[in-house]
């Protein structure tokens, strides 16, 4: 799902991404890419919810999870969200690099696509519940529009 909707976004905006099938495949090396969670299971993210079980519930919603190339993904590790918004801004998937205020700079395709299909993509600086519900439904509208639901 996370790399049709990366295909999608890169169809529509002519923002270049991975291959649909590297994606999705077990590629070897660079191009292999894993099921990333934005917030890694610390104590400083667990607080943000004031309950583990709910964190857990949390963090494995699809708004708080995308695809990222692994090598990217074991850089970023243990790394708060602060922290992982360095390598989101970088060789990410769109999807990732949709976190990141630098995206949206000097960027009028993606603001026409946003625009287009009524999508509420924006940054974040911060992520917990809140941001995880938005994201959670921004990937329902895509996925409605991906597969005309």
């Amino acid at each position: 799902m996370f790399a049709r909707i990366d295909n999608f976004i890169s169809k529509e905006t002519n923002i270049p991404t991975a291959d649909y099938y590297q994606m999705v495949k077990q590629a070897q090396g660079k191009n292999k890419h894993d099921i990333e969670h934005i917030l890694t299971n610390r104590t400083e993210n667990i607080l943000l919810f004031n309950d583990e079980e709910k964190f857990n519930i949390e963090r494995n919603r699809l708004g708080g999870l995308l695809l990222l190339k692994s090598r990217d993904n074991r850089s970023s590790n243990d790394e708060l969200y602060s922290e992982k918004l360095k390598t989101y801004s970088g060789t990410s998937t769109i999807f990732a690099r949709t976190l990141t205020v630098d995206f949206y700079k000097s960027n009028p395709d993606f603001r026409d696509f946003m625009n287009k299909y009524n999508l509420n993509f924006k940054p974040y600086s911060s992520f917990s519940h809140q941001e995880i519900e938005e994201r959670q439904k921004l990937i329902f509208d895509m996925c409605k529009i991906i597969w005309e639901v």
